[in-house]
Parts: structure tokens; C-alpha cells; sequence
């Protein structure tokens, strides 16, 4: 009776183990199904389960022709200046002014000389909701001409106040917050790219930029340590009974490369960066200071 009770036994463990395998199965496709559904397309370059950063680069360059970003690799640029703008018209006729005016001074890298310069100067874009979170074909043209758009695989988020274009105050909490996921996502991407380059800014689209002076305050400065620009102070996280911080305003400001690399190594910011929009995140994003992108750098600078 022994001996025939055993191979009965083995095939009942063969299948308790087949069972606890496909339910293993089920359970990581179910996981991996609903991971993917909450996100909005913006691979994280160090999340195991997205592309690597080599990837996501390759996506946001995905506009700008491939001998371009060879001449940039051959290039050695004091400095990188990322614009934030919006693929929307009111933008776009910003962003042709600056074009036709403070990127003409001496010293800006532009397709119409190649590329050659001290400062190159890129546009960075997310996806809009007034074109169904898609590149708009005006923007596309926009890439084709001027070679200067990087196309991050993130949405902008939805504007729920009244403030028009040209106006103090906010866009609402979405929209904020998608600012500052695509200041970081800026930063994390550039020092990457151009790895020889010695400072990374971050700009507007409708400030006006004296380059050359600019250039000429950068060659005397350190290498290490620079958060340079505008200082101003806020009291708005106070109503969420948070002290209120000071920080270089965000029309434009410049980080040494040690100073960006180290704000795009801080895993709490990494974190929320790569996570689309949530309300129920509001309280985590306000201690970080995420509701605005530059106060943020300075949290981040101030607290570690």
C-alpha cells in the first residue's frame, strides 16, 4: 500500500505547484497591468520596471535630428539653458521672440551657426491636454526648424484657475506641480547629455537674457557650489502651515553641475517627479516645496 500512495502524492505536489505558479503569474501581470494604468508615459531612467536612462534620452531628443545631437556631443558649452514652455500659441509667439532677439547675441549655440557658441539654449515641452496629450503638429514644425525642442514623455497638467498668460499667480495645484516634474525631469536629463558642460539653468519663456554679460559672470565663477540668480523670498506654504522659504526666483537660474547632479539624486524628488499628478500626494509635494519649482531647489539646497 506504500509504494502506491506515494506517486499519487507526487503528482498531487506537481499540481500544487503548477497551481502556486500560475498564480504567481497572474498576480505580477495584474500588478505590472495597474502600474502601468496609473501612469502618465514618464519613465523614471533608473525605475526597473521603465527603459533605462539611455531611453528615455532617445525619447526626449526624438525631435531633434540625429547629426545634431552628434555636433552637440563634439561641442564643449559653458552652460545649458533649458526654457519650460507650453505647446500652445501664446507660448510659441514667446518663445519666436526670444529666438529673434537675446539667442542672436554672440555666444548663443543656434542651428544657424551650427551650434557653436558658449550657451546652448533648449525648449522643454510636455505633452498638452488642449491637444489630447499629444505633440501638436505646430510644435513639430517648430522642432524642424529651429532643432532646439526636447520632448519629455510626461503630461502637463490642466489649468484650473483663471490666470491668463502674462499674469502673477497660479495655474492651479496640477498644473504646478507639472512644472516642477519637468523642471526636475530638465535637470535630470541635461547632466546626462552633456556631460562636459560646467553649469545647467533653468529659464522662462518670456524673460530676456543679456548674454553676453551672462556668459562673462559665468567664466568667474567656481565650478562647484554655484546656485546663482535672482534671490527672493515667499511666505505662500504658510497656509499649509509650513515656513516660508527664500530662493532664487525662477525667471532664470543657474546651477554648477555638482549642484544639479546632486537636487536629481535626491530619491524623495525623484520619486514624485515620476509620478503623474495626485491630489492625495498634495501634502507630501508641499513639504518638498514641489508646488513651485524654484523654491523647490532652494528647499532641496537649504535642507541637505
Amino acid at each position: 500500500m506504500a509504494k502506491t500512495k506515494l506517486p499519487t502524492m507526487k503528482r498531487k505536489l506537481r499540481r500544487v505547484a503548477v497551481l502556486l505558479i500560475l498564480f504567481i503569474a497572474v498576480t505580477n501581470f495584474l500588478y505590472l497591468s495597474f502600474d502601468i494604468a496609473d501612469d502618465d508615459g514618464a519613465p523614471g531612467p533608473n525605475n526597473l520596471r521603465q527603459p533605462r536612462a539611455s531611453a528615455v534620452d532617445d525619447a526626449a531628443l526624438a525631435h531633434i535630428p540625429r547629426r545634431v545631437v552628434d555636433t552637440w556631443s563634439r561641442r564643449e558649452y559653458l552652460i545649458v539653458l533649458g526654457i519650460i514652455s507650453m505647446d500652445n500659441e501664446e507660448r510659441r509667439t514667446r518663445r519666436n521672440l526670444q529666438r529673434s532677439t537675446c539667442w542672436r547675441f554672440p555666444g548663443v549655440a543656434t542651428r544657424a551657426n551650427d551650434f557653436t557658441g558658449a550657451m546652448l539654449v533648449l525648449y522643454v515641452f510636455g505633452r498638452h491636454p488642449s491637444h489630447g496629450y499629444e505633440y501638436s503638429a505646430a510644435l513639430l514644425e517648430e522642432a524642424s526648424q529651429w532643432n532646439d525642442v526636447v520632448a519629455l514623455q510626461m503630461n502637463e497638467g490642466r489649468v484650473t484657475t483663471n490666470k491668463t498668460v502674462g499674469q502673477y499667480g497660479d495655474w492651479g495645484d496640477e498644473v504646478d506641480v507639472g512644472m516642477s516634474r519637468k523642471v526636475y525631469m530638465w535637470f535630470d536629463l541635461v547632466h546626462r547629455l552633456f556631460p562636459t558642460a560646467r553649469y545647467i539653468a533653468k529659464g522662462d519663456d518670456d524673460m530676456f537674457l543679456r548674454v553676453p554679460l551672462f556668459v562673462a559672470h559665468l567664466r568667474l565663477l567656481p565650478r562647484r557650489g554655484i546656485y546663482m540668480g535672482l534671490h527672493v523670498g515667499s511666505p505662500q506654504y504658510k497656509k499649509m502651515g509650513l515656513p516660508g522659504n527664500t530662493f532664487m526666483i525662477g525667471w532664470c537660474y543657474t546651477l554648477s553641475r555638482d549642484v544639479a547632479e546632486a537636487l536629481v539624486s535626491y530619491e524623495p524628488l525623484r520619486r514624485l517627479a515620476y509620478l503623474p499628478y495626485s491630489k492625495e500626494r498634495d501634502e507630501e509635494s508641499a513639504l518638498l516645496r514641489f508646488h513651485s519649482e524654484d523654491a523647490m531647489v532652494a528647499w532641496f539646497l537649504r535642507t541637505n
